[in-house]
């Protein structure tokens, strides 16, 4: 349905004040935009409401953020419409998102997608007749009693195209037609935003349980656990809580007791998680535990299914959410508590814009609605221990595993000159597989080979986009970059001297299955990485076949290393332990550990204690070594002194800015202004260290050239203050003094690659 139109909405009414609206238009901007309230439309604009306006020549749908009554510039535009009837993004939801713009430096209409339902609206021309003409028009002009007979029974109004299909025109003839004198008198043309229905009925979410109910006795230290948390949850007051415990000591557990006792409360929970396919298995174990089914929210849904589970959290009826990052930003009715799992891993952190932390942006949420936050990992991140030795986050260690099962035994081995799969390990996966147990082989890096290369002339096949070696997929049989999806045929021959001597170098999951194919044939094997999930429910397919021991054998990334529970899975071989350790980025040793440690912690939990066995050439240092004793402390007092020597996190904090051209030379232009600008901001603020700009590691990138800067400061308040004046002056510049240059910021990166 369309508001009525009427000549008024332009003008303003002397007896009512004039207001503005501060509107996020979904556009890469940073900052808002300023409308009046025409006066008819002051009742009914409100934050969370969407409105039609005016954005340069088009039409734009934005949110209203805030209503302010002056405003600091002239020659304001009126909002044309307001679309909802109510507001489509609660308040705490609405606050939330421009305080994640603002701290992050992002453009808040990147957050709407992440907000806003996803309904279609489409803008038309509508055609209307004027409020002040109350009878037919008296006139001789045949147009403006044909067109007046149409629209009269059709409430006034009717779509452009509808109408000049009703009265045997173009679109373009009528448009004609109405612009002449004599029918602007009679009739109004403008631009209106309807809702399109959807296709097919949307049902209503399932929330009844289809789960055996399996209650569960805490051991004594995770009733500590709930009994230090409870008390917050009861008095709903903010306070963030880090559990530390070891692989196999039952976090969930704790997880789904509290949720028991925010539910008996009346109030409702969110529980994030890195992954999707980790969502799908916290909500089968939650829904077990509570008997209550949670409703999981991800990227991986239909338009209409999203919708769905969206309409059964905003009407309160949903009381349990899961899901990846963007599910903080779920419109929850009485949240009572926040739980963020594996709260260490670098996928709450998204990389491409709107750039933000989903553990961080929970703990700012838990500190708006004032509720207590729950972080929980076996291996915390360096900044959230730091909180919490310092006082800032309560600590709640758990040290044992459940049911007094030991912690797995680790060995270091040497990795082998001519196989992926070591002498020492490939004998424990037999070993393995005679006794009917299943194992887990972890490698970081996908495909057969990391680039291939010619043996005789040493020509090395690379991304025609991007500075990257292109890496060979034996499935597909295909060379591709992992940065741009550039893919060209496997080559039989080199382009510089025909050789067929080819060289491939450096192993991927690929080439693993297919070493363990060979070495181990009757062997039912599973791979799980970027390439074999790529389908939907992809990755729980395959997680469900290993839970119901369908697998003997499962070969995977990270994306296996993290939080999954199978007690049949008895042995872990991390294949290359130094694949993450020698990257140059200060958060390569702590990756490192997490690794070996997460992949490590699948091994042993169940009635079979547990063997790991690492591939390195790297024994001697300190990640390897503490993960080889599963001792975060050791690894946190062998890391925090290096990290505070050199300044970086979690004694400073860190801004990454990225630059990148269409071309070296515009970019190097650039590059050098900024270094002016920089240079400013740390003679203003001495307290601002900067480093660079340089070029990135990976220089070129989908062809486009890429420098980066780190700027550093002690508090967020002083590192804001230089982030905020660079892009505020290089916002300023001319797109000539740009020169088609991009300028990005990431704020407390996860990577500073």
């Amino acid at each position: 349905m369309y508001l009525a139109l009427n000549s008024t909405t332009m003008g303003k009414r002397a007896n009512k004040k004039e207001i503005f609206a501060k509107v996020v238009i979904p556009r890469p901007l940073r900052g808002f935009f300023t409308y009046s309230v025409p006066d008819d439309m002051q009742n009914s604009v409100s934050p969370g409401k969407r409105v039609l306006v005016s954005f340069g020549p088009r039409k734009a749908i934005g949110l209203v953020a805030e209503i302010v009554n002056h405003a600091d510039i002239g020659n304001i535009k009126p909002i044309i419409q307001v679309i909802d009837d109510a507001p489509v993004v609660s308040f705490p939801v609405l606050q939330l998102a421009i305080w994640a713009a603002e701290h992050y430096f992002e453009p808040p209409g990147e957050f709407l997608p992440l907000i806003v339902p996803r309904d279609k609206i489409e803008v038309d021309t509508v055609v209307a007749i004027r409020e002040d003409l109350t009878e037919k028009p008296k006139t001789r002009s045949k147009a403006a009693l044909d067109i007046y007979n149409v629209l009269e029974p059709k409430k006034g109004t009717r779509r452009l195209s509808l109408l000049s299909a009703d009265l045997g025109k173009t679109q373009k003839e009528l448009g004609k037609i109405l612009s002449g004198a004599t029918l602007k008198k009679f009739f109004i043309v403008r631009q209106m935003a309807r809702r399109v229905a959807s296709r097919g009925e949307i049902r209503p979410y399932p929330l009844t349980t289809s789960q055996k109910y399996e209650p569960v006795t805490l051991t004594h230290e995770q009733k500590m656990a709930v009994e230090a948390i409870a008390p917050y949850i009861e008095k709903k007051k903010f306070k963030v809580n880090l559990i530390h415990g070891v692989t196999g000591s039952g976090k969930t557990e704790i997880y789904a007791s509290l949720a028991k006792k925010t539910l008996a409360i009346g109030r409702s929970v969110i529980f994030l998680t890195p992954e999707i396919s980790l969502a799908d298995a916290m909500s089968r174990r939650l829904e077990r535990r509570l008997n209550i089914k949670p409703v999981v929210i991800h990227s991986d849904m239909t338009p209409k299914e999203r919708e769905r589970r969206l309409s059964a959290i905003s009407s309160g009826e949903a009381r349990i959410v899961v899901g990846a990052r963007s599910a903080v930003f779920a419109p929850v009715k009485e949240l009572g508590l926040i739980v963020v799992d594996e709260e260490h891993d670098g996928s709450y952190k998204q990389d491409t814009s709107p750039r933000y932390n989903g553990r961080d942006v929970a703990i700012k949420r838990g500190a708006m609605e004032n509720i207590p936050v729950v972080l929980g990992a076996a291996t915390p991140s360096l900044e959230s221990y730091y909180h919490a030795l310092a006082g800032k986050y309560n600590l709640l260690e758990l040290k044992d595993r459940v049911d007094g099962r030991p912690m797995p035994e680790v060995m270091l081995v040497k990795p082998d000159k001519n196989w992926e799969i070591g002498e020492k390990l490939h004998s424990a996966i037999k070993t393995a597989l005679e006794k009917k147990e299943q194992v887990l082989l972890f490698i970081n890096r996908r495909g057969l080979a990391r680039h291939i290369q010619c043996s005789l002339c040493g020509y090395t096949f690379e991304c025609k986009n991007c500075s990257l070696s292109l890496v060979f997929h034996m499935n597909s049989k295909t060379l591709s970059c992992h940065t741009c999806g550039y893919e060209e045929p496997a080559p039989k021959l080199c382009p510089e001297c025909n050789s067929t001597d080819l060289w491939m170098g450096g192993a991927g999951s690929e080439k693993v299955e297919h070493e363990i194919a060979d070495m181990f044939p009757n062997a039912r094997v599973a791979r799980m990485d970027r390439d074999t999930t790529m389908k939907k429910r992809s990755s729980a397919k395959i997680l469900e076949s290993v839970e119901k021991r369908e697998v003997d054998i499962l070969i995977g990334t990270q994306m296996v290393t993290k939080g999954h529970d199978f007690p049949g899975i008895t042995l872990v071989g991390a294949i290359n332990a130094d694949n993450t350790l020698h990257i140059p980025d200060f958060r390569a040793s702590e990756r490192t550990f997490q690794l070996i440690t997460q992949a490590g912690g699948r091994a042993g939990r169940g009635d079979v204690a547990g063997r790991v066995i690492i591939q390195t050439l790297s024994a001697g240092h300190h990640s390897v070594e503490s993960a080889l004793k599963h001792d975060f402390k050791a690894f946190y007092e062998a890391e925090a002194p290096l990290r505070k020597a050199v300044g970086y996190p979690p004694y400073v904090r860190l801004a990454l800015i990225r630059i990148d051209a269409v071309s070296e030379s515009q970019g190097w232009r650039f590059v050098s202004r900024a270094k002016g600008m920089l240079g400013q901001i740390v003679s203003e603020s001495p307290d601002i260290h900067i480093l660079g700009p340089v070029e990135a590691v990976v220089f070129k990138v989908r062809n486009r050239y890429h420098w980066r800067v780190l700027i550093k400061a002690k508090t967020h308040s002083t590192l804001a203050w230089g982030v905020g004046r660079f892009l505020h002056e290089t916002d300023e510049l001319s797109y000539a003094e740009r020169g088609g240059v991009v300028v990005h910021c990431d704020m407390d990166p996860a990577s500073v690659m």
